[in-house]
Parts: C-alpha cells; structure tokens; sequence
C-alpha cells in the first residue's frame, strides 16, 4: 500500500513537472524553455520527499563511502609520514637505516594495502545498495506506467 501511495505521489509531482514545462516560455532558439525556478524547485523538494527512505539512505552510504575514502587516505598518509619520521631518526647507523628503510617500505605497503581493501570495501558496499535501489525504482517506474496506463482516456473509455 505504502508502494502505491509512493508510486501515486511521485507520478502526480511528474505531472506537475510537464506542467511546469508546458507553462514555460519557449525561446526563440532551438528547443529550450525558461520555467519559474522556484516552482520548480518547490516540486523537486515535493519528489525527494516522496521517494522511499532507500533512497535517502543510498545517499546517506554514498556520502558516507566518500568519508571513509577520505579517512582511509589521510590514515594512510599518517602512516607514511610516520614511518618517514621513524626512519630518519633511526637514520644514524647504515644498519639501522637499512632496517628502517625496509620497515618503512613494509608499512607503506600495508597502509596502501589496507586504503585499497577499505577502497574496494566502500565501493562494492555502495554498488550492492545501488543497485537494489535501481530495483526498486525500476519497480517504482513500472508501477507509474501501469498507474497512468490506466488513468489514460483509452482505458477510462473501455471502463
């Protein structure tokens, strides 16, 4: 039920947005239309607000995958410049430093590691939301095209 009502209110702001570009005035060049922007914008506040908490949460993962990115990469940064710092303090006997050049480059690889799995992690955790959620809007889309395939005049008539 909560489907149709969704399907329903998302097909009238449609309607409301033809309506919109049917109003507006054409220019005198190509195909394009001046429309009133808050009007516009008014709807696509409407829309947003209809749309299932699915969507509103893919958004919430998408922004939230870009943080973890983010600190994954600052981490790794730290990581390095850490171990940098290690090895130049360490820097004062060529065994050492040997040692300390290696022990950083094994750091290195484990940070760059690491932010490529949290990376990889991130990404294949926002495709899998995504793409349940284009599921669920091609369900949506369906939904509207069979509602107003049955509101047309030709299916009214044969009513």
């Amino acid at each position: 039920m909560e489907e149709e009502r969704i399907v329903s209110e998302v097909g009238l702001f449609l309607d409301k947005l033809e309506e919109l570009l049917d109003q507006g005035r054409k220019l005198p060049w190509g195909r394009q239309v001046m429309v009133d922007g808050d009007a516009l914008r008014t709807v696509i506040q409407h829309v947003r607000h209809a749309l299932p908490e699915e969507v509103r949460q893919a958004q919430w993962i998408i922004q939230e995958r870009d943080r973890i990115i983010q600190s994954a990469g600052k981490d790794a940064d730290q990581m390095v410049n850490q171990a940098l710092e290690r090895a130049q303090v360490l820097a004062g006997d060529s065994e050492v430093v040997r040692e300390a050049e290696v022990r950083a480059e094994e750091i290195i690889h484990l940070a760059e590691q690491r932010a490529r799995e949290i990376y990889d992690g991130a990404l294949a955790y926002a495709d899998d939301l995504l793409a349940r959620l284009e599921g669920q809007i091609g369900d949506l889309q369906d939904e509207v095209r069979r509602n107003r395939g049955a509101l047309s005049p030709q299916s009214v008539a044969r009513s």
